[in-house]
């Protein structure tokens, strides 16, 4: 089951968002981008204060935080210009700010600025000022505090991530914008004690559950309910995309574009739970699941055009493009942009490439999703104790001794809709819930802060890779909030 995810812990498969070892220069670019964030959320916070919202800028900021840094190949004019952006919009509600204090005769209180690159600032010039930021980031800060404005970061940036899809489906997200971003100032000053830094991560616990539960239900009204599904993991004979990413509206909207053109489609990596909504499965085009979660193999072997999501979030450096399509804010570098939502070039691509000459043998792979299993097996525990298995219970020897208690295994490495039925379940029926994630994801990591309100019994999680997860946030996990990390 889910073979074509064997690699989610993979070293060379960096999926995180300056929270591992990445290239220097990517973290210190990063840390800018991070730091104009942080210094306009300071004023958007100062100005809802005094009644005034700016629902434009806050979207800007949810944007920014959604960003996954990792190709030292970026292309440079994409950051240059978004990082300008950002330091316009801060400029902007800064002087707002300001001109409001006037008018109510009161004192502003504002946040020193070393550096402006609003206008004439190049990459280079931008780079040595993140450098110097990530220097002297945590200068003076101890272990705890250290840790703890790690999980926030994350915790921020994740759910900034799963909020810019249900921007897809939901016209409307400026709360949650709000939440967001009220949550991510928290970093603004270093002198907070943290105590409040651990109250308010279990507050926006909450917030970030809403998020999560939102999205899928927003996705279910758009595209119907989850179901179980076989999807075919061979080629078949015919010109061929390739779709990478989290981001199910843009495969809608490409699927749409081709319309009856012979294109074979096929997902890769995590767009695999497209096969799972009963609309994807009406197109003709959409034809299975190729590859793993690995695109230095998927990509170099695939003879199409490949499209990249918004949100896709893997390390292409080492690949040669020509190809390769994005609508990512900040795209790899030689690869080339969607434009408008436009994918009639990405089509034309596809459509002037060789594709597969010929059709391999099918084989298929089964995805369960059965919300009524899970259900009749929970009515029958109810008062009692159950263990919740997310991910593939394949390896024993990550399985504790859970002294008998009975184990109800979802089976879904990343999906969040069986799991909040599951635990909402549980609580209905005062069933005692521990919880084990089986693997390691950026994506888990979100779902199990997500869901630290509840107060679980216990929550275990597999000993993530450096690769994944910075070893601040496993040990805050562990230290401040009781999460048992198995090693």
């Amino acid at each position: 089951m889910y073979e074509f995810l064997k690699n989610l812990s993979d070293k060379s498969n960096c999926q995180s968002m300056g929270i591992c070892s990445i290239d220097p220069t990517v973290s210190a670019i990063e840390e800018l981008l991070l730091s104009q964030i942080r210094e306009t959320s300071f004023y958007i916070l100062k100005l809802r204060d005094l009644g005034q919202i700016n629902k434009k800028i806050e979207e800007n900021l949810i944007k920014g935080l959604s960003i996954i840094m990792l190709n030292t190949s970026f292309d440079k004019d994409d950051f240059v210009n978004f990082l300008k952006q950002l330091c316009q919009d801060k400029k902007t509600v800064k002087q707002r700010y300001v001109d409001t204090c006037k008018q109510n005769h009161q004192s502003c209180e504002l946040i020193d600025t070393d550096f402006d690159f609003c206008e004439n600032s190049n990459l280079n010039a931008m780079i040595k000022i993140g450098e110097e930021k990530l220097q002297n980031k945590y200068r003076g800060v101890n272990n705890e505090k250290q840790r703890l404005l790690e999980l926030i970061t994350i915790f921020a940036k994740t759910s900034a991530i799963v909020l810019q899809l249900l921007k897809k489906v939901k016209c409307d997200t400026s709360d949650f914008d709000f939440e967001v971003i009220r949550f991510f100032s928290l970093t603004n000053t270093l002198t907070t004690r943290c105590e409040k830094l651990k109250r308010r991560i279990l507050e926006f616990s909450k917030t970030g559950f809403e998020i999560q539960e939102q999205t899928n239900q927003f996705y279910e009204k758009r595209y119907g309910k989850r179901e179980s599904a076989k999807v075919l993991t061979t080629a078949q004979q015919g010109k061929a995309i390739l779709v990478s990413g989290p981001d199910m509206f843009e495969l809608e909207k490409l699927l749409e574009t081709i319309g009856s053109r012979e294109i074979n489609v096929y997902t890769n990596a995590l767009m695999f739970i497209a096969h799972t909504y009963p609309k994807f499965k009406k197109y003709k085009n959409l034809k299975g699941h190729l590859g793993t979660q690995n695109p230095q193999i998927d990509f170099s072997n695939f003879p199409g055009a490949i499209l990249l999501t918004q949100n896709f979030s893997q390390k292409i450096d080492n690949l040669l493009r020509g190809t390769v399509y994005s609508n990512k804010i900040i795209a790899p570098n030689r690869v080339f942009k969607i434009k408008n939502d436009d994918y009639e070039p990405l089509i034309q691509s596809a459509l002037n490439l060789e594709g597969y000459e010929k059709s391999q043998n099918k084989k298929y792979f089964e995805i369960p999703h059965n919300f009524k299993n899970i259900e009749n097996a929970l009515n029958e525990l109810k008062n009692s104790s159950v263990v919740i298995i997310v991910g593939e219970n394949s390896n024993a020897d990550d399985i504790q001794d859970f002294n008998g208690k009975k184990v109800i295994n979802l089976d879904c490495p990343i999906e969040t809709d069986l799991l909040i039925f599951t635990l909402k379940k549980c609580k209905e029926l005062n069933i005692k819930t521990d919880l084990f994630f089986t693997s390691c994801s950026i994506s888990g990591i979100n779902t199990l802060l997500s869901i630290l309100f509840m107060q679980l019994e216990n929550i275990y999680l597999v000993n993530c890779s450096s690769s994944i997860v910075n070893p601040h946030i496993l040990d805050s996990l562990e230290a401040d909030f009781n999460v048992k990390i198995i090693k």
